[in-house]
């Protein structure tokens, strides 16, 4: 028996029958060389798949590199106003302080600043490639000085504010209303001669001449101390104010105010008279800070249109 095999072909209606006649050989021949032909297609067919897939996978990353390189370009641009910007915010900063009477911002503590990230990355490998010189280890860093210097000048500028605040506050209390409106300085703080005793004497304030029942004003936001008889102050008001401030009103004809009221500035709490040593109708106005006593015409607004202003607004 031949080594080959047969292949039959019937017809539908089984009226032709064709034989076809292969050897083994041949059929292992056929087989083997089409396997080889579809691998070959096979292997040349995946390799465009893979290159296909790898160049659209560099062509994405090509496209992804570039916007990334200009997001660091602009930022670089940014981070270099944001420096400028800062830099304007600490002059500022300096320039509040001044007027606030506080001492400015060391230079070392400024560049140290407070608070923030540490960035100790090398960054080369990664972003190597760069067409722009772009060195992102390095705007890391100043991204992180920037946070620092923000937190510090936050810092500040809440300090600046509750130093504002409290001057703000402390300007209420600070003795600056002439108490009688339309009177007239008749003697000044210090040595003067005493028109009573006939002696050198030091005057602890100063005197306001101005016609009986003329009102008198508190300078300042305070308590009543004080209200009443006071030997040779005769009729007497004392103000507390705070941050040390105290003032003294004498020789009053009249005092509309009890002791412990709360007092604005402007309000008025008596009148002018003669009560006590007095030679004439005239207010004694004394002011001290922390015990000690001040000449009053320091502190005295000299706009009379501003006076007016404030005791009409407290009256």
């Amino acid at each position: 028996m031949k080594d080959e095999s047969r292949l039959i072909f019937v017809s539908r209606d089984h009226r032709t029958v064709k034989e076809v006649k292969i050897s083994r050989w041949k059929i292992f021949t056929y087989l083997t060389v089409f396997l080889v032909v579809f691998l070959i297609i096979g292997k040349i067919g995946l390799d465009m798949i893979i290159d296909w897939s790898l160049n659209s996978e560099m062509k994405r990353l090509a496209r992804t590199n570039l916007v990334l390189q200009n997001r660091l370009v602009e930022m670089s641009k940014k981070i270099k106003i944001l420096n400028e910007q800062i830099e304007k915010i600490a002059s500022t900063d300096d320039q509040l302080r001044t007027v606030l009477g506080l001492p400015k911002l060391n230079e070392d503590i400024r560049k140290v600043g407070i608070g923030g990230s540490d960035y100790n990355y090398e960054f080369l490998d990664q972003v190597s490639g760069f067409e722009a010189k772009v060195d992102l280890s390095e705007q890391l860093k100043k991204i992180n000085q920037i946070e620092r210097e923000v937190k510090l000048e936050i810092e500040s500028y809440q300090s600046l504010l509750n130093t504002f605040y409290k001057k703000q506050d402390s300007v209420k209390y600070l003795p600056a209303l002439r108490p009688v409106l339309k009177g007239v300085i008749s003697s000044g703080f210090g040595l003067r001669y005493h028109p009573i005793y006939k002696v050198m004497r030091h005057h602890e304030g100063v005197d306001i001449s101005a016609p009986r029942g003329t009102p008198v004003y508190a300078s300042a936001d305070g308590v009543v101390r004080f209200a009443g008889i006071n030997g040779g102050y005769g009729k007497m008001i004392m103000l507390d104010h705070n941050y040390g401030f105290e003032t003294r009103y004498g020789h009053l004809n009249k005092i509309v105010v009890r002791r412990g009221q709360r007092i604005k500035r402007g309000e008025k709490i008596g009148e002018v008279g003669n009560t006590g040593l007095s030679t004439a109708p005239h207010l004694h106005y004394e002011v001290l800070y922390k015990g000690r006593n001040l000449d009053p015409a320091l502190y005295f607004f000299n706009d009379q249109i501003l006076n007016r202003k404030i005791v009409s607004l407290a009256n």
